[in-house]
């Protein structure tokens, strides 16, 4: 029987990584010399688009390449794709933004549903330094969404029971799932933008099958769709929606030895996530398909299969 197994937070629509990249400094370093001198007026200062909704949004933001310019940028880049890919099944990201939060600039409560099946957010903050209130990424909790299924008549909640608040600490990647109403908390106490609210921040994009090892895609064509197919024949009439991504070891004999399941954060129209018991049993009933049969190969192959389910 093949094995099925989870890596950390399968199931979350939240994953926080602390000291996410190595060259943090190296970004922060190129922000701070280019604002340190308020007198030195070069044309790279003027840069910025203040990016007002009323009620809604209110913040300072450029497009994050284009201000840190290719040779610092890349690396990060590469560093966050290949997390995407090794951890949600997701090929690309969107341009990301580079977003500064002086006093009172914050963002209300919305979704993202359209631009990714994942947000992040990657901060250079100096949070520990900082002398400003408010600046937390919330995000609605789960409870949010079964609310009146949950409620009980001697039971009332406030915010710290509804929302969750990740603080962004510097060198922080907050990775969570858009649809979730989400926001910043207003900023306020600090009109320096040295000591702002400082993040990168965007979408992965494109969940699309992976291939690493001996197996080329043209030879595994079929038993993919198979395998594919056999997934949402299962989940699809339960009605849930979102990305569920899934690592599956193919040993050289053709067979399938685990499968991985990176992330899974299905909802249905109540609110209810799919659970890890409900799912396994599922992934196991799929793989029993005697037609999903790939080919035999001289060592093993890894693929990456992210399913995305719409309502």
């Amino acid at each position: 029987m093949t094995k099925i197994i989870h890596s950390k937070d399968s199931l979350q629509n939240l994953h926080i990584e602390d000291q996410f990249y190595s060259g943090a400094h190296t970004l922060r370093d190129t922000f701070t010399t280019r604002f340190e001198n308020p007198l030195h007026a070069t044309s790279d200062r003027f840069c910025w688009d203040y990016w007002r909704v009323p009620d809604q949004y209110r913040l300072l933001r450029t497009p994050a390449e284009s201000f840190f310019g290719t040779k610092p940028f890349k690396p990060f880049l590469e560093h966050l794709l290949n997390w995407g890919r090794s951890n949600l099944g997701c090929q690309m990201i969107s341009h990301p933004w580079l977003s500064a939060y002086i006093d009172g600039c914050y963002q209300s409560l919305h979704s993202d549903v359209p631009h990714g099946p994942w947000s992040f957010v990657y901060s250079l903050t100096p949070w520990n330094t900082r002398k400003f209130t408010g600046g937390e990424t919330v995000i609605a909790k789960p409870k949010l969404l079964r609310y009146f299924q949950e409620v009980t008549h001697h039971q009332s909640d406030e915010h710290a029971q509804l929302f969750q608040k990740v603080e962004p600490k510097f060198n922080r990647l907050t990775v969570f799932d858009p649809r979730y109403p989400h926001g910043v908390q207003s900023v306020k106490g600090e009109e320096d933008l040295l000591a702002s609210r400082l993040v990168i921040h965007g979408w992965f994009t494109e969940p699309r099958p992976m291939l690493e090892g001996t197996l080329p895609f043209k030879k595994i064509m079929k038993p993919l769709d198979l395998l594919a197919l056999s997934i949402i024949h299962l989940i699809e009439p339960l009605k849930y929606s979102g990305l569920l991504s899934i690592r599956f070891h193919i040993l050289g004999s053709g067979k399938i030895g685990s499968a991985q399941v990176l992330c899974a954060h299905l909802i249905n129209p109540m609110g209810e996530t799919l659970h890890k018991t409900a799912l396994n049993k599922m992934l196991l009933q799929a793989l029993m398909n005697n037609e999903i049969i790939f080919p035999k190969s001289n060592g093993p192959t890894t693929l990456t299969l992210p399913i995305e389910f719409k309502k």
